[in-house]
């Protein structure tokens, strides 16, 4: 698989460059609703990429704060989640930053812009997770996680997070959770209102996974802190800021048809990995985790099918891939080539 690079670090989603049908990616598998490619047509023929944006995303921020139910004033809009972890944690600069692996890996990669002691902690995702880390947090300690996890799909209880932010309040620690994929969960364990009454709690969020626009970039920091100084001016481009602004208030509709959708395609993918014996990890999510042997993502790959190779997500090894719900045709198309590599090396 080296020879079909998705860059240096090792993202999924690249697969349609060469020609793949990816089953990597793990943006929307309903794809981006028509309404908003609509907006995004009319963005274009209305030219206003010939303006610039609102200084700070204001249109957005208001849009996306009555999506999330909050305060326009705690939502700032950054170009892409990602961007908006490394402003944070540059702003923030923790003398201890612990994540809990598996997790998204440019996490480790943005903590090592500052010179920060990085804890690297197993969890995998059952309830103790407060156990699992309460001897770790301790003065100037930030705390990163994503909720639902990823790559592995399992969402952690609201009460439990709350737990934590109130042991890291008292031991004066801050908490950066993700919740860039909370839009796929029917029962949502979100932060976001919650932070409004914390000082030590940012939720981030992105929403192009959510709305399968990932060429767009839009995320957020949800606070309570004033962090407009680390917004950057003309944080979002003027299409994207028109575009994902106004179809926000069309976009509830657009989650439960993405959750109802998910739930139906995961159990026919699950009982065929089930009937396959192919072991993988319960997930809340559109994606999961599946373990197999080593060959079976260069198999794959040789039938046009690209799955994520999770090798470098620590503690995760060869043979641990991430597998996302395309449509109902390309789903049908990888579970009937999955099955044809199986019985090939069986």
């Amino acid at each position: 698989m080296n020879s079909v690079g998705g860059g240096t670090r090792g993202h999924g989603g690249y697969g349609w460059r060469y020609g793949l049908i990816d089953m990597s990616s793990n943006m929307n598998p309903l794809g981006a609703p028509r309404e908003l490619i609509e907006l995004i047509r009319r963005g274009v023929d209305e030219e206003h990429y010939a303006h610039y944006p609102t200084e700070l995303g204001d249109e957005l921020r208001m849009a996306l704060a009555e999506y999330e139910g909050v305060n326009y004033g705690v939502t700032y809009v950054f170009n892409g989640a990602t961007e908006a972890l490394q402003v944070l944690i540059m702003w923030l600069r923790p003398g201890h930053i612990i994540i809990p692996i598996p997790n998204y890996s440019d996490y480790l990669r943005l903590s090592q812009l500052v010179n920060a002691r990085i804890e690297l902690v197993e969890y995998w995702g059952h309830d103790g997770i407060l156990d699992t880390l309460l001897n770790r947090l301790g003065p100037n300690a930030l705390l990163i996680l994503s909720n639902p996890n990823s790559p592995m799909g399992y969402l952690v209880k609201r009460d439990y997070l709350l737990m934590l932010v109130e042991e890291l309040r008292r031991c004066g620690g801050i908490l950066i959770v993700d919740e860039s994929f909370m839009d796929f969960v029917r029962n949502r364990e979100s932060l976001i209102r919650d932070s409004l009454s914390y000082d030590n709690v940012f939720v981030v969020k992105s929403y192009t996974k959510f709305l399968a626009i990932p060429g767009l970039r839009v995320g957020a920091i949800y606070t309570k802190a004033d962090i407009e100084h680390l917004v950057p001016t003309w944080p979002v481009n003027s299409i994207a800021e028109y575009a994902v602004s106004k179809y926000m208030k069309q976009a509830n509709g657009f989650r439960e048809s993405t959750i109802s959708y998910i739930e139906n395609e995961k159990a026919r993918l699950t009982k065929v990995l089930n009937e396959l014996g192919i072991n993988y990890y319960d997930s809340v999510t559109h994606y999961l985790v599946i373990r197999h042997q080593p060959w079976l993502g260069e198999e794959l790959l040789k039938l046009n099918f690209l799955i994520r190779d999770l090798s470098n997500v620590p503690p995760l090894t060869r043979g641990f891939f991430r597998v996302s719900i395309r449509s109902r045709d390309i789903n049908d198309l990888f579970l009937n080539a999955l099955s044809r590599v199986i019985q090939i090396k069986h």
